[in-house]
């Protein structure tokens, strides 16, 4: 981009006020001026067009004790939505949101039956349309959650889901005539960003583990996610084979995966993570290793990584309180003594992580462009 053309710096600018004030609803020019570093003159320009053109609403007079009130600034709410989805191992989730992040209304389609790229395509297109005719302002765009590799150009690489793994493109061109543009993002980063939105900049150098149907993990900083699939995979018992080929993977112990293997083979039957807790202290056992597995596996983890704290989301991360304070338990008792004091909390969203991470990265996309921001003050 060409700084030197007014045109490019003024779309920059009004970027950085969109972005403002999406955690600053309130305002005014002049504030946003201060804030910003943006002269008055300018920022008032700036504004002007942002409200010309919808994106921005006033929304009143201040109130102050001296001086004169400015005018309250906000982003409009009515201008546009977007649309996030999920596609899980057996559930895809497709949620419509407003451009605060809030969710207006979400669908759910079973998918474990699903078997070709086509089941995938006919059942997004169906609830993209769905969706966008019940919204109350247009779609601008709409992001796909996958727990997979995906490649610059929304080709996906290495996947769980087998329909979908090692798509030369196919799948992401088939949104091509869609009335708005449609992304693909790697669900794990989804969910870590989720997490990252909600708290703030408080959430820095913090590893994000989504216990689910799989095992990841993301290093969460202040400027970037770095994720890592292989977390599921550090080893950790000298037996069960993992589906990535090799034996005693935390996948098998510890994963959504892993435990309905595990009570196949000591129950004679496939259970969920959730059929295992609602069987109560029949199950207790199995659900007992996984954690324990897992809260030694976050010890590994915090001492490569450095991570100052740990947040667990995913499905998993819903089981009882007993589960949650055993893994505290087995990881301080675990950890060496200068990391026995770091702090492992659950996640806000859980299981709905991903699904408001693929909105929130639709919002980004599509209205905020808060990556475009972050890409700038790195060159």
């Amino acid at each position: 981009m060409n700084f030197s053309q007014p045109g490019n710096a003024r779309e920059v600018n009004k970027i950085k006020v969109l972005n403002a004030l999406r955690g600053n609803n309130g305002l005014s020019r002049a504030q946003l001026s201060s804030l910003l570093g943006i002269n008055k003159v300018s920022m008032g320009e700036i504004v002007d067009i942002l409200v010309s053109e919808g994106l921005v609403a006033e929304t009143g007079r201040q109130s102050t004790a001296k001086g004169r009130p400015g005018t309250s600034l906000s982003i409009n709410l009515q201008h546009s939505t977007v649309i996030g989805i999920d596609i899980g191992s057996r559930v895809v989730t497709a949620t419509l949101f407003s451009l605060d992040a809030k969710a207006l209304r979400m669908e759910r389609f079973p998918s474990s039956g699903f078997t070709s790229l086509d089941d995938y395509t006919q059942t997004l297109h169906g609830c993209m349309h769905k969706l966008s005719s019940m919204a109350p302002s247009p779609v601008i765009g709409a992001c796909i959650a996958v727990n997979a590799a995906i490649g610059p150009d929304g080709r996906i690489g290495e996947c769980y889901i087998d329909a979908l793994k090692n798509d030369d493109g196919a799948f992401i061109h088939s949104f091509d005539d869609m009335p708005f543009p449609v992304c693909m993002a790697d669900a794990l980063r989804c969910a870590a960003e989720a997490e990252r939105f909600h708290f703030s900049s408080s959430l820095e150098d913090m590893l994000f583990i989504n216990w689910g149907e799989h095992l990841s993990a993301a290093l969460i900083q202040r400027d970037r996610i770095i994720p890592s699939l292989d977390f599921g995979h550090m080893p950790v018992r000298d037996r069960g084979l993992c589906h990535c080929g090799s034996t005693g993977c935390l996948e098998t112990v510890s994963s959504g995966f892993g435990l309905r293997q595990l009570s196949l083979e000591a129950y004679g039957q496939t259970l969920s993570g959730r059929d295992l807790a609602r069987g109560g202290d029949k199950f207790k056992g199995l659900l007992m290793q996984s954690s324990q597995a897992l809260a030694k596996a976050l010890v590994f983890a915090v001492c490569a990584t450095g991570a100052s704290a740990v947040l667990i989301g995913g499905g998993l991360s819903n089981l009882d309180d007993e589960y949650f304070a055993y893994i505290l338990d087995v990881f301080s008792k675990s950890a060496p003594r200068p990391l026995k004091e770091v702090p492992v909390f659950r996640s806000y969203y859980r299981e709905k992580g991903t699904v408001h991470g693929a909105g929130l990265e639709a919002l980004d996309r599509f209205f905020y462009k808060r990556g475009l921001l972050i890409r700038l003050e790195c060159l």
